[in-house]
């Protein structure tokens, strides 16, 4: 059963102290566990607990997976090892992370120099929205081929998000407030994006029934999207 706002933020609040317990035991080299994203700036909307994870020596992927079993949210985990780039998940630390275990200081220094994205990058990351398509349909699993199909249109939406940071030149990487700066005409388009990318069938799981000619059409749109937005910074 899908749960209601007030439960949300109950369940994040009651989870956070058992995941990262769970977390240091799978990962005993685990320097700093930091909560990210919507979870931290808007609860009651977020779908997802995004957590950060500095080690001294990572683990393989499977570890942290399974440490987060039996949370009524999905738990998205970022492991990085010390010494290896972060990449642009440190800018949503950066902008609003939370500090649940170890020593802070520690990754605000290893997040603190990084440049913000360029419009290069937002094409490349839309790019890869297409590797995860072409895994879709090659997927004979109805749940592992559904799962491509949603991070690919969401994939389009993190390219769209990266061109909106590097056009306001911001290290805020939320959404809401993104929206917040934009012009008309541009906050208009990014919010559609938002909505039918992000929310509806990342979140949501409505997946288009002409998928494949749907997801041509938001790969075109999302490419000229990053351009217009990229000429109007250049003409300011």
């Amino acid at each position: 059963m899908a749960l209601v706002k007030g439960e949300k933020v109950t369940a994040i609040t009651e989870w956070l102290c058992c995941l990262a317990e769970s977390l240091l035991k799978a990962d005993p080299d685990i320097v700093a566990i930091f909560q990210f994203g919507s979870s931290v700036y808007a609860p009651e909307l977020s779908n997802d607990i995004g957590l950060f994870i500095l080690t001294r020596q990572k683990k393989d992927f499977e570890v942290y997976c399974k440490a987060t079993v039996g949370c009524p949210l999905n738990v998205d985990v970022v492991p990085i090892q010390l010494g290896e780039p972060i990449g642009y998940v440190g800018l949503a630390v950066r902008a609003f992370g939370k500090v649940l275990f170890g020593d802070a200081d520690t990754v605000w220094e290893a997040i603190k120099d990084m440049p913000p994205p360029t419009f290069d990058e937002a094409k490349r990351v839309s790019e890869v929205a297409c590797t995860y398509f072409g895994n879709a349909l090659q997927a004979t699993d109805f749940l592992e081929r559904e799962t491509h199909y949603r991070n690919a249109f969401n994939t389009l939406f993190y390219a769209a998000r990266l061109a909106v940071v590097a056009y306001l030149a911001t290290e805020d990487t939320r959404w809401g407030e993104l929206l917040n700066r934009l012009p008309p005409q541009i906050e208009q388009r990014f919010r559609e994006i938002i909505m039918e990318l992000h929310i509806a069938i990342f979140y949501r799981r409505t997946l288009p029934l002409e998928i494949e000619g749907e997801f041509e059409r938001w790969q075109q749109k999302i490419s000229q999207f990053i351009e217009d937005l990229e000429k109007e910074r250049k003409q300011h």
